[in-house]
């Protein structure tokens, strides 16, 4: 069987050493053999903008938005660009798909702030708990300087180019044990978490002992008692089988998570520029259509938890959730002080400060 590199070269020869990274993973390599049935761009074809998810489609603001793209690409262009969304693409992850756009193979890919944190890691600092008190005022922090320093940033030492930064959403706490109104609470339960040590570190504040538990083992360690309980998205509770073996469910909102649409930069340039406008404009389209979409179904996707799953669902009040900060918050913002640098956090949070006077006032 070809290997991706192989496939790759075959398609386009002048870029044969340049894609033979001994650093690509086994799953990327996988995965971009999946898309053996689609053609490869190359220097001569790039109107052709393949655009991956691992989410499946689905009624979900990452599909809307996606939708909602491809159609305004594909009109505005008047068709010299067109748009081929995958979803839930050959089982693929999201760190996956990302690297296929770095190397190619790609165009554009979505995915969660997390996935991408592994080409850069200054990501990290999304991952402080109560960072955001609000979705706008995350939104608002997409609009300051900060952000598009960390954008060009990673533009320049990834070669993924940044479409758009958008809603992914807070994530919630569920476990098998006790009702969790407070931090106190958490102590002793077994909680998985991503393989994130800045996500470890969260748990271990509040007194749990955090597990790292992959997402495609997630819901069979809950049900065989391997953890406790986790900790993601309301949508990604109800739609994936968590809240089926759960017992207790709370809106502690600790962390908000980004979407970033990449696309790989040397396809980019290659573009006319009316054409890179189109894409720039389509982004923000998505992030308008998805951020709207993902906090107004919350609400729903907590009531159905509650009515259609039968967890018990407790409310976690704005006094509960700076209990939780101060517990918390303090060392995940050591350590990431630690990795990336105090001044660089430091010039977050007074960008956080800047972005929640925007949305409450002065």
């Amino acid at each position: 069987m070809l290997t991706f590199t192989q496939l790759v070269a075959c398609k386009n020869p002048n870029r044969r050493e340049t894609l033979m990274k001994p650093w690509m993973t086994a799953s990327a390599a996988c995965a971009a053999l999946a898309f053996a049935g689609l053609s490869i761009a190359t220097a001569d074809a790039q109107t052709k903008i393949r655009f991956a998810t691992s989410v499946p489609e689905a009624n979900t603001s990452e599909v809307l938005g996606m939708k909602a793209m491809k159609d305004y690409i594909d009109f505005k262009s008047g068709g010299t660009l067109q748009t081929e969304l995958l979803f839930g693409t050959l089982g693929a992850g999201e760190r996956e798909l990302t690297e296929m756009v770095q190397q190619g193979a790609i165009q554009m890919a979505l995915a969660a702030d997390g996935a991408v944190t592994g080409f850069y890691p200054k990501l990290q600092v999304f991952a402080i708990p109560y960072l955001f008190k609000s979705s706008p005022v995350a939104w608002e922090f997409t609009r300051q300087p900060i952000a598009k320093e960390m954008q060009k940033e990673m533009l320049e030492k990834t070669g993924l180019r940044s479409v758009v930064w958008a809603e992914n959403g807070f994530r919630n706490l569920t476990n098998s044990k006790q009702e969790v109104k407070g931090p106190g609470d958490m102590k002793g339960l077994k909680m998985r978490v991503m393989e994130s040590p800045v996500y470890m570190r969260f748990m271990e504040s509040l007194g749990a002992a955090a597990t790292p538990i992959s997402f495609a083992e997630l819901v069979m360690s809950l049900q065989q008692g391997v953890v406790d309980g986790q900790e993601n998205a309301s949508v990604n509770i109800f739609e994936n089988g968590m809240a089926d073996v759960q017992k207790y469910f709370a809106t502690t909102e600790h962390i908000y998570s980004m979407t970033i649409i990449t696309i790989n930069d040397a396809f980019y340039k290659g573009l006319k520029p009316g054409e890179q406008q189109i894409i720039m404009e389509a982004g923000r389209l998505y992030a308008s259509v998805a951020n709207a979409f993902k906090v107004s179904s919350d609400r729903g996707y907590v009531e159905r938890i509650r009515k259609e799953k039968g967890l018990k669902v407790h409310i976690t009040t704005a006094e509960e959730k700076e209990a939780f900060r101060k517990v918390s918050q303090g060392p995940v913002v050591a350590y990431v002080n630690e990795k990336l640098g105090k001044e660089f956090v430091d010039r977050v949070l007074a960008a956080v400060a800047d972005s929640e006077k925007a949305v409450y006032g002065q």
